[in-house]
């Protein structure tokens, strides 16, 4: 079976595995460099007064071929990063991210509210990858009303009911499955949320790898 890791800061060795690995761009990059297919971004813990010189650098690495996507990129409460920087750095990213046709690929810690304004903002043709999705249905539902697609990562494997129920109501073509930087399988990651959805295993891979190819276009 072949398996996809939406988001993950390495690339697995294994030939099963098709591993969309994120790079993160800072004002100080110098030298891009990648060994596979890539998104490019400006994280919001790096997010400074410099901020528009990584995006410039961001906007030109995202003709590359080997980059599919923009991200991560977004909005973090929990770190110390200026808030106003990082609101007007993801409101200008995610412009960019329409100006050259990339998906945008999204992290969201404790500004969910806010998010959910700058999409309606934005109200991007370009698909929203809401990365490390950890909360419950509630929050899941508004995301997906709004168009988003959810990717859910290791949490999965531990005993939450309120994540297997957004899990569950995914629509199958609206979400996608990630390492991000947790020392897990992807192919663990696929097992457990087959399990919740009460699917095939390899039917999940099938359609997970459908979605990806659709958002990514591959």
């Amino acid at each position: 079976m072949q398996y996809v890791d939406a988001h993950t800061h390495r690339r697995s060795p294994s030939d099963s595995v098709t591993s969309l690995v994120n790079i993160r761009i800072t004002s100080a990059t110098e030298v891009f460099e990648t060994d596979g297919i890539c998104t490019v971004g400006l994280h919001p813990w790096d997010v400074a007064e410099d901020w528009r010189d990584a995006v410039d650098i961001v906007e030109e690495l995202s003709g590359e071929e080997l980059v599919l996507a923009i991200g991560e990129c977004g909005l973090d409460r929990a770190v110390n990063a200026p808030w106003i920087h990082q609101v007007d750095a993801f409101e200008y990213i995610a412009d960019l991210a329409e100006r050259v046709s990339k998906p945008l690929v999204i992290h969201c810690v404790k500004a969910h509210d806010e998010l959910l304004r700058v999409h309606k903002f934005i109200d991007p043709n370009q698909p929203w990858v809401l990365h490390g999705f950890v909360k419950g249905a509630d929050l899941a539902r508004q995301c997906l009303d709004a168009g988003m697609i959810l990717s859910f990562g290791a949490a999965v494997l531990k005993e939450s009911s309120s994540l297997a129920e957004a899990v569950r109501l995914c629509p199958p073509d609206r979400f996608l499955l990630e390492t991000d930087t947790d020392d897990v399988e992807i192919r663990d990651i696929y097992a457990a949320v087959a399990t919740m959805r009460g699917v095939p295993l390899e039917d999940l891979c099938a359609t997970l790898q459908q979605t990806f190819d659709n958002v990514f276009k591959r």
